[in-house]
């Protein structure tokens, strides 16, 4: 197994399997727009509560928890295409339109992810509350190195962890039973084949995501660059999208930049997903089962 056959998996699957790639696409895209204009009507309503004299407090709560059912549908699919990508190497023979299902594999597969999620949710918050503590007292240049080194940490943990257990995923899928040890155990004296191979996807859809943001979100990114991906610029030229949206006012790159998400969304999952699989078929000595996937 090296970093080059993991690569290959996930392009063979995207160049071999067009087909699929439009299904996953056209999901992605569905899910793109509905999340738009979903996400504009909590911005509006937002905006609204505000201007009627609900506190700011009850405001946001409600706003943080709607978005949490945003992220929670937005997790749902991304889990069904994610088993479908690792089924279209792990059983191809099962075949059905682009690999998907609604079944048990799906409901390991999001209860997998729901779980590393609370981990790493859980671990950050603990992480953040002791280098607060490390650097109390140490004003606002101690803020700012704290902030640095929360993200560094949890850069590292997710690297790490997300490597080790990336496994667990399609080695659930192909023994259809949860397989977080033995997908961890997998792992064991791969981890950089796995992780540079995960780096150069990454790299790939973050110039893709730049590129597709210079098109059609100029003030976003520049607000971006100019003062922070969480400054209040950048939240503001983020609203301003959502506001278009809600009030009805769809141009040429907010559509366009729905089909760039949508396809950029494809293809980080087939490659992804089409790495961890492949990983999974050559360790476990499947290579014949392998090379049928794209015969």
């Amino acid at each position: 197994m090296t970093i080059g056959s993991l690569l290959e998996g996930g392009f063979r699957l995207i160049k071999e399997r067009p087909g699929a790639m439009l299904i996953w696409t056209i999901i992605q895209l569905a899910m793109t727009i509905g999340t738009s204009f979903w996400m504009g009507a909590l911005v509006q309503g937002l905006f609204d509560a505000l201007l009627s004299g609900d506190s700011v407090q009850s405001v946001q709560l409600s706003f943080a928890l709607q978005s949490m059912l945003v992220g929670l549908a937005g997790l749902i699919v991304s889990t069904i295409l994610y088993a479908a990508v690792q089924r279209a190497i792990i059983r191809p023979t099962e075949g059905g339109p682009g690999w998907l299902r609604l079944g048990m594999d799906e409901i390991r597969f999001f209860l997998l992810l729901l779980l590393y999620t609370i981990i790493f949710g859980a671990a950050f918050v603990v992480v953040g509350v002791l280098v607060g503590l490390f650097f109390a007292g140490a004003g606002a240049g101690g803020l700012q190195i704290m902030q640095i080194v929360t993200i560094v940490l949890g850069f590292l943990a997710v690297s790490y962890f997300g490597t080790r257990l990336s496994l667990t995923f399609p080695l659930t899928l192909k023994d259809g039973a949860f397989a977080i040890g033995e997908g961890w155990s997998l792992s064991n004296g791969r981890f950089w084949a796995l992780y540079g191979a995960y780096l150069i996807i990454f790299l790939i859809l973050l110039a893709a995501g730049i590129v597709g943001s210079v098109v059609t979100e100029p003030e976003y990114l520049s607000a971006i660059f100019q003062h922070g991906f969480n400054s209040p610029e950048a939240d503001q030229a983020a609203l301003l999208q959502f506001q278009k949206i809600a009030a009805g006012s769809i141009d040429a790159p907010i559509i366009i930049g729905w089909v760039l998400t949508a396809v950029q969304g494809a293809i980080g999952v087939a490659l992804l997903g089409g790495a961890a699989a492949t990983a999974v078929r050559e360790l476990t000595g499947d290579e014949e089962g392998l090379s049928d996937t794209f015969s």
